[in-house]
């Protein structure tokens, strides 16, 4: 990106390039991500959370899956009331029925 600048009255213009400081600002904010998640990964390996999702049919992860499961188990929670499960569903225009149970 190049920035310029130019004062009132003068008719030169300044310009600076600022690809060298965003190149910078990439690696940057790449190694304080990669060393978020080396930590992160750490605090992780000692729980067992990762046992408690599912996995495909090849062995991955399956992430899609893995989301409405764990909101449709929120929702129902809930037991009728307004939740944060049913606040994200309503902000995205979904309104779930309630179960047969009243709930």
């Amino acid at each position: 990106a190049v920035v310029s600048t130019q004062s009132t009255g003068e008719e030169s213009e300044d310009s600076y390039d600022t690809s060298s400081l965003d190149s910078d600002l990439h690696a940057e904010s790449e190694e304080e991500m990669r060393e978020y998640m080396r930590e992160l990964e750490g605090q992780l390996g000692r729980s067992t959370l990762g046992e408690s999702f599912e996995k495909g049919k090849d062995g991955d992860l399956d992430i899609d899956f893995n989301l409405v499961s764990n909101i449709m188990n929120s929702f129902s929670a809930e037991s009728g009331l307004e939740g944060p499960a049913s606040s994200v569903l309503a902000s995205l225009g979904v309104k779930l029925p309630r179960n047969e149970d009243g709930f």
